[in-house]
């Protein structure tokens, strides 16, 4: 069984009004857990509470109740020490939405060098973090380039250097490319794909991009606060009617396959959420209707 990276329960957070007195309730009583390793989308309307979910396990903001704990430290049955709040800096990293508000130098390489050289990481060990890191997304050969001279998929990558130098177990992407154009939105996603496959890095996928969320492990459904749906993205993708209801969608070839079922189809299987898995049940659709 894999090991547990993050564990909530009935995680709940509150915003309060300029005097302190009024509550808005942001997150209410989510509890999950994300195991090592993990591709995690997740989903929900603007103001559902998904990244309020995220500031949470990236500490930049603090429960003000339920339980987390990430990996192995109990965030909420102590005061958190220096070296303990230093190891889950280093465990859990996070890309924003628009990259220029995560590059900080006017080189390349020097961007990917900040975190960890905030985090006290001497040289040589910080020269390699960076060669290894810029490789790793790809941007190797901009090392000496101004990012403000880049593409947003370009500055994207450089972003997610930064926090790879850092080596996290976990990265989470709020709607990382939300800003970007489909050719960077692939640059993107390709990179993300690859440092989970290959590098074992837990991801969590904050996104409203039903086709990005099909590409996870896993899809957890943010509603008002609360978790409405947590499943595989075929299992997620089957309830369309529910999340029609809470203002979501599904991704285009899962909803090519409710649109046929509605209008009488006999369409087998449940590989909803990706173009190969519909490809095959339309083929065995269409080798059905031949034979009959």
């Amino acid at each position: 069984m894999s090991e547990i990276l993050i564990h909530t329960e009935n995680l709940s957070f509150s915003y309060t009004d300029e005097t302190g007195a009024d509550e808005h309730p942001a997150l209410d009583g989510i509890t999950v857990d994300i195991k090592k390793g993990e591709y995690v989308a997740v989903l929900g309307h603007n103001g559902s509470g998904k990244s309020t979910f995220a500031k949470l396990l990236n500490l930049i903001l603090e429960p003000t109740g339920g339980r987390l704990v990430i990996d192995g430290i109990d965030l909420t049955d102590h005061e958190i020490s220096d070296e303990e709040l230093l190891r889950l800096r280093r465990t859990v990293g996070m890309v924003f939405q628009n990259p220029d508000n995560q590059l900080v130098a006017t080189i390349v390489e020097e961007d990917v060098a900040f975190g960890p050289e905030n985090l006290g990481v001497p040289q040589p060990e910080l020269r390699q973090r960076v060669d290894d890191a810029l490789e790793a997304v790809g941007m190797t050969s901009y090392a000496k380039h101004e990012p403000h001279r880049l593409s947003g998929g370009q500055k994207q990558r450089v972003a997610i250097a930064g926090v790879i130098a850092m080596m996290p177990k976990c990265i989470i992407f709020d709607e990382s490319t939300a800003m970007l154009d489909p050719s960077g939105r692939k640059e993107v996603l390709d990179t993300i794909r690859m440092l989970n496959r290959e590098h074992g890095i837990t991801v969590l996928n904050i996104t409203h991009y039903m086709n990005e969320a099909a590409m996870a492990d896993r899809v957890l459904v943010i509603n008002d606060g609360k978790l409405l749906l947590d499943g595989t993205p075929d299992e997620v993708f089957a309830q369309r009617e529910l999340l029609c209801e809470v203002g979501l969608d599904v991704p285009q070839c899962a909803a090519l396959i409710h649109e046929l079922r509605a209008a009488g189809l006999p369409v087998k299987g449940d590989r909803i959420a990706t173009t190969e898995g519909c490809v095959e049940m339309l083929a065995e659709l269409f080798e059905n209707l031949e034979t009959r």
